[in-house]
């Protein structure tokens, strides 16, 4: 990754872009996204996936904090999880659950929308840093690419 012809600058904050998508708040969307966004933007896969996959541990973590988050932007009323009336529904789920659970997946991608810029910065942040500290003088990483 590192030995790829990119400045490093680049790959921090390449990296740093996969980790603040890594933790969207719909499991199972993020791999795509990053490769298309690496894609269109002509960033290197290696470095955004795994910022992705460093992601991981808190995309599941903040889930509830991400959907709290949201209503309270939202103003909407708190989504209560009640796992055996869901159980004890399936397969056929009232419209009205299912309308909730849309209501809560809405809230959390709001919730994401406001932490995901800030996790950008400090990730990047954080990696230009752990760079300068690893590779000291031997490659210049204060200037952005």
């Amino acid at each position: 990754m590192f030995g790829s012809g990119e400045p490093l600058p680049k790959t921090a904050w390449t990296v740093a872009l996969g980790f603040a998508i890594g933790m969207f708040p719909l499991m199972g969307v993020t791999t795509i996204a990053c490769a298309l966004i690496a894609g269109v933007l002509r960033l290197r896969q290696v470095a955004i996936q795994l910022g992705n996959y460093a992601a991981l541990p808190l995309q599941i973590i903040l889930l509830i904090p991400f959907l709290r988050l949201g209503e309270r932007i939202a103003g909407a009323e708190r989504f209560m999880f009640d796992l055996s009336a869901l159980l004890k529904g399936f397969p056929n789920i009232p419209e009205s659950t299912a309308r909730a659970v849309v209501m809560a997946q809405w809230h959390m991608i709001e919730g994401w929308a406001v932490v995901a810029p800030v996790a950008f910065v400090l990730a990047g942040l954080l990696g230009k840093a752990l760079l300068r500290k690893r590779l000291g003088d031997r490659v210049d990483v204060g200037r952005a690419a």
